[in-house]
């Protein structure tokens, strides 16, 4: 057994140097914490099992022939306290919801989103344009994705802040952090209820699941509850993590946002290459279902495996100088942080697409940002996700610039639609009046 702990403090602030020196000497490990895993650190190795999903199972509760009873499985180490949706099933079940959701968050689905993305990267500049500061976690990293992944789901948006507030809390297991997702869950169900018996006019992904049967039932009230949490919980706290790391990032290396400035085409690959180098997601989990071997090691049913997901996107053996964020780097796109196979992250698209966007704008209105590097107060412990609590930074002052009023919080898409049609027509030629009469 080795010693890893990546729920430890230690392990937050040095995962980089643990991954390495495990991959180079024990690359194939198990570990006694939590229950006992084996540790994956090798690129390889990892996308081998994200890809073999009947050798390695995502379900929670495992009858595996041969072991008595159930093992307990699940897609993080120890499992979490809610079961996460269609992440934590396994196939047939997982791929008839997936196909339910898949149609929502498609390439073709996220660029028509990209409007509605645009609308709320500019609310969130706009709420701090004018001052000349900002906390880069709590007014830019933390809204935009809890914003748009509400506004997607047609939930209210006034509960943006209470519902990234729980699911901060939780990725990094705080204390009461079960108490307040019961609390969540609760608020969902009540929503999922309301919304079966008044759907609203324009369908959204949990309308979808509303819409769904299975077995020529309905599907079960409780299963659109979780799989909506499953949404919220995969769309808020990594995306919050990848936009707070990527303008930290910027503001360390001013050359590099000057080329992103002055060639927006490379955004949409630097960000490939931030979802690489920076990883937000510590790891992924699965069980054996059965006796292999990974690595020239023998692994038994119902081993619970780690994948390093982190160590996977730092191997050597992947890609080239991998310690080096290149904003020019090809293979980037080969990351694992969006998993790998019929598991991989429904947001893959979504995600990329929201992060672009504000880079962009904030190339463009905020080009001097600079974060105070003495109040940057990073996550203690990183046992889901590595992020932020703190990151102050400043700017020179500008001007808002969009449709909506500063405070409170943006409308809801109907509402934006109007305004921005409003502002179309006005931005028109007036039309021509009668032609006048002969003789004048």
């Amino acid at each position: 057994m080795g010693a890893f702990d990546h729920h430890s403090a230690g392990f937050a602030a040095g995962w980089r140097d643990q991954y390495r020196d495990i991959r180079a000497t024990f690359p194939v490990m198990r570990v006694d914490e939590h229950g006992g895993f084996v540790l994956l650190t090798r690129y390889d190795d990892i996308r081998h099992v994200l890809l073999a999903p009947k050798d390695f199972a995502s379900g929670r509760d495992l009858a595996l022939d041969g072991l008595p009873g159930t093992v307990t499985g699940g897609v993080t180490v120890p499992a979490n306290p809610f079961r996460m949706g269609m992440m934590e099933m396994d196939a047939p079940e997982s791929a008839r919801l997936r196909k339910i959701l898949l149609p929502w968050f498609s390439a073709r689905a996220v660029e028509l989103n990209a409007a509605y993305l645009h609308d709320l990267v500019t609310w969130c500049l706009d709420q701090v344009i004018e001052s000349g500061r900002c906390d880069v976690v709590n007014d830019l990293a933390n809204p935009l994705p809890a914003l748009a992944t509400l506004d997607l789901m047609g939930l209210p948006l006034q509960n943006w802040q209470r519902y990234a507030r729980i699911l901060h809390g939780a990725v990094y297991r705080e204390r009461g952090s079960a108490r307040e997702l019961a609390w969540l869950q609760d608020d969902l169900r009540a929503i999922v209820t309301e919304r079966r018996l008044f759907p609203p006019a324009v369908a959204t992904p949990v309308d979808a699941l509303l819409a769904a049967e299975a077995d020529g039932a309905p599907l079960p009230a409780e299963l659109v509850v979780e799989l909506v949490y499953m949404l919220l919980s995969g769309g808020i706290d990594t995306s919050t993590a990848l936009i707070a790391h990527g303008l930290r990032y910027l503001s360390a290396h001013p050359e590099v946002a000057s080329e992103l400035r002055a060639h927006p085409d490379l955004v949409p690959g630097a960000v490939q290459e931030m979802l690489r180098f920076f990883s937000p997601g510590t790891g992924i989990a699965r069980t054996a279902v059965r006796e292999t071997t990974l690595g020239e090691v023998a692994i038994s049913a119902g081993e619970r495996i780690f994948m390093g997901v982190g160590a996977a996107n730092t191997d050597p053996a992947a890609f080239g100088d991998p310690d080096t964020l290149d904003i020019h780097r090809g293979e980037a796109h080969r990351h694992l942080a969006f998993g790998a196979g019929v598991h991989r992250c429904l947001g893959s698209f979504l995600a990329p697409r929201q992060m672009a966007i504000l880079l962009t704008e904030v190339l463009t209105r905020m080009p001097d940002l600079r974060v105070d590097e003495a109040g940057v107060r990073a996550y203690e412990t990183i046992p889901l996700v590595g992020g932020f609590r703190a990151m102050p930074a400043t700017f020179t002052p500008g001007p808002r610039s969009g449709l909506f009023p500063a405070g409170g919080l943006p409308p809801a898409r109907g509402e934006r639609d109007r305004l921005r049609a409003a502002q179309e027509a006005a931005s028109q030629p007036a039309a021509a009046g009668p032609p006048s009469p002969p003789g004048t």
